[in-house]
């Protein structure tokens, strides 16, 4: 009986977890979706931004020097109470 209770809690944990999972995975999601839009990039090309998207992961599995200075630009972008549609292209 002990035996059978405790892998009913463990599966009670694992749909827990999975349920998490989907969540935090909805929530990156949806705040990549605004970064997108707050820098313009959802106006590019699907090619155009995923070849960039590439050189960005690139760069910074490689610590390219570049990745401080997006890490200011990106700063920028993500402070709160800024507009979500604002565009900093042509800032």
């Amino acid at each position: 009986m002990a035996s059978s209770t405790r892998i009913q809690d463990i599966n009670a944990q694992i749909h827990f977890l999975q349920s998490r999972k989907r969540k935090l995975e909805d929530r990156r999601k949806d705040q990549i979706t605004t970064i997108l839009a707050r820098c313009g990039a959802s106006n590019l090309p699907d090619d155009i931004l995923a070849g960039a998207l590439l050189e960005a992961v690139q760069a910074f599995t490689k610590n390219d020097s570049r990745i401080p200075q997006w890490q200011q630009a990106g700063l920028k972008i993500l402070k709160p109470g800024r507009g979500k549609k604002k565009s900093i292209i042509g800032s």
